[in-house]
């Protein structure tokens, strides 16, 4: 039996046949870009387990375990973390991972087109590539793929393909990922206090204002400690945007704490704030780049 190659445009169709909402977003060569059910479209992932059945040791490990084993240790639950989803950000970066490798065509099929593989973008503590392997779905039903497992590129498994895909990239240029603070910053304190104001109790949102002034100051802070501390600039990438974005430390209510954070846009002659955001929603977005290390992204809070 054999299996005809999956295109990213059949993808689509058979995403919007499932009702699910795909971006729409395209680059030059009409290649398309996925909503977060991407994965779920073209593979069946096997049951995940709750969080309640992983603690009672309930069922078998799911598709985010088994890789959070197999990866170099780290803490998936990020800097708030919710006792109830221990594994939120490792979910979150497979999703988005894969939505990238369909982008750039990663996702390889074997010479007979059998089984089809993704680069994880992650490694073991040996500093071996993780990949994600997958196998056709026998049920006509299903998404066309079914997850199969894990493996690094010595595995028995793999040895069907003539090569293997590469991590996804998000840009090539290297100036996109570092703040130069020689280009201004332009941004409207109206519509980033718009988009930061629901954060805030009630009896500060009486007074927006107040909250436009706030946010100059956190601006104004933020850009004085990047430029003393190079490393305070974050890379993320802003999937809806389809663009990597710097992300600076937005500090409200604690002057060492900071409370969300601003992401901004590089442009051809400046960067332009975007919107801030949580501080999960930042620690999710600069993890599908690379493991952030700016200690003000990474410092663990209360979950509330």
């Amino acid at each position: 039996m054999t299996t005809q190659k999956i295109s990213p445009s059949t993808l689509a169709e058979a995403a919007n046949r499932s009702n699910r909402e795909s971006s729409g977003r395209t680059d030059a060569a009409g290649h398309v870009d996925f909503s977060l059910d991407t994965l779920n479209t073209y593979a069946s992932l096997g049951r995940v387990r709750s969080y309640q059945e992983r603690q009672s040791n309930s069922g078998n490990p799911d598709i985010f375990e088994r890789l959070e084993r197999m990866a170099e240790s780290e803490d998936w639950g990020g800097p708030t973390p919710d006792p109830s989803d221990d594994l939120g950000v490792l979910r979150y970066y497979v999703h988005r991972r894969f939505d990238r490798a369909i982008f750039e065509e990663m996702v390889l099929p074997d010479a007979e087109s059998l089984l089809s593989v993704f680069n994880s973008g992650l490694v073991t503590a040996r500093q071996d590539d993780i990949y994600g392997l997958f196998v056709p779905n026998t049920h006509t039903d299903n998404p066309p793929w079914y997850f199969r497992g894990w493996h690094v590129s010595g595995d028995q498994q793999l040895s069907s393909f003539s090569e293997l895909p590469a991590p996804a990239a998000y840009s090539v240029e290297p100036g996109e990922y570092f703040l130069d603070w020689n280009r201004p910053l332009r941004f409207s304190s109206y519509h980033l206090a718009q988009s930061i104001s629901r954060q805030f109790p009630n009896s500060v949102r009486e007074i927006p204002y107040g909250i436009e002034l706030a946010v100059d100051a956190a601006v104004a802070r933020s850009l004085k400690t990047a430029k003393r501390n190079p490393g305070t600039a974050a890379p993320s990438w802003n999937h809806a945007k389809g663009e990597i974005q710097l992300l600076l430390p937005m500090f409200f209510t604690d002057p060492e704490i900071p409370f969300a954070a601003l992401s901004i846009s590089r442009g051809p002659e400046s960067y332009q704030a975007s919107e801030i955001i949580s501080m999960d929603r930042a620690y999710k977005r600069a993890r599908l780049v690379a493991r952030p290390t700016a200690s003000w992204l990474t410092t663990t809070r209360e979950c509330g």
